[in-house]
């Protein structure tokens, strides 16, 4: 019994070490093939207070509005906070509250309703794990999307209302911005936008450049339209399984009052298609505004016309909070 007792602390050990050594050369495995991405942040960003000080800036959540329009910003495929800063401070100068959110892993296919997930705290305006939302039960939900990935968040905070039964939800966005989409890109754009939004596999990071991966899924996407285009023209209604365009087109129902911000110089999207598009909501009867920057690229229209951009913006949820004041 006692040699027993003896051994038993050492068998322990021995089972304890081994265990632990198997448990860390699988999680080693898991991590060599697997990609790590970033959880998608909602951001509140509040307007600063009338009593700022040079020492100290303060922001104040407790005299706003709770009437006054909130814009929801989803950002371009590959985009991190800082780089919407600059249009944050836009809508944040003018008094008005503004959440952003920028979905990582940009797609070509129908999103699922994950991004929407994340989204809805703002909606559903409660207290959350991204924030306290509760001040934002009242106010109207302007949605300043950019480019395709922009769409993507739409779409998939639709599929959300649909899956949670709250189809009400929608109605609370009363205007939608559309900076540089909605358009159909081709293979290499799209290629492009997934590449410089989804981290590499960490077995093949090394071994695979950037540029690699952009020209081996250009060439699997050109090789998807040319079989999927003659199908589409013979079957028409497949277009909205098929691509998030005519998504948009056919299973959304976009506010009344929409702003399109695009160019003929955008080299990621085709302005003939962000045209068709506004041809076909205007036949819907929906108040639709559109400026052709004509020489700015993609998203960068506020770098090429900074004054220009920041009218339409506010003048545009100036409007809206006039409407449903």
């Amino acid at each position: 019994m006692l040699a027993t007792r003896r051994l038993l602390p050492k068998l322990v050990a021995v089972t304890s070490s081994s265990t632990a050594a198997t448990s860390s050369s699988g999680s080693q495995k898991r991590k060599y093939f697997t990609r790590h991405v970033p959880e998608p942040k909602m951001q509140i960003h509040l307007p600063k207070s009338e009593d700022v000080t040079v020492d100290s800036i303060v922001l104040s959540d407790n005299h706003h509005d709770e009437k006054k329009p909130v814009v929801l910003m989803v950002g371009w495929a590959g985009a991190n906070p800082k780089h919407i800063d600059k249009y944050i401070k836009i809508y944040n100068d003018e008094g008005y509250r503004v959440v952003s959110l920028c979905p990582p892993c940009y797609h070509y296919s129908i999103p699922n309703s994950r991004v929407g997930f994340y989204i809805s705290p703002l909606f559903r305006a409660v207290d959350s794990k991204a924030g306290d939302f509760r001040s934002f039960s009242q106010c109207p939900i302007v949605i300043h999307s950019f480019s395709m990935n922009g769409v993507r968040g739409l779409i998939s905070f639709w599929k959300w209302t649909e899956a949670e039964e709250k189809p009400e939800l929608r109605g609370r966005i009363k205007g939608i911005i559309f900076d540089s989409a909605p358009s159909r890109p081709y293979g290499k754009q799209d290629a492009t936008a997934m590449v410089i939004s989804t981290p590499p596999i960490d077995a093949l990071e090394r071994w695979i450049s950037e540029q690699t991966r952009i020209s081996m899924l250009t060439w699997f996407l050109n090789l998807r339209a040319t079989l999927q285009i003659p199908l589409l023209a013979v079957v028409p209604f497949l277009r909205s399984f098929m691509s998030i365009y005519y998504y948009l087109q056919t299973h959304i129902t976009l506010p009344r009052d929409q702003l399109y911000l695009y160019s003929k110089a955008d080299t990621m999207i085709k302005a003939k298609h962000v045209e068709k598009f506004i041809n076909k909501q205007k036949e819907k009867g929906n108040s639709v505004t559109a400026i052709d920057f004509v020489d700015s690229d993609h998203v960068a229209h506020i770098r090429t016309h900074p004054e220009e951009y920041r009218s339409a913006c506010l003048n545009f949820v100036r409007h809206i909070e006039a409407t449903f004041q």
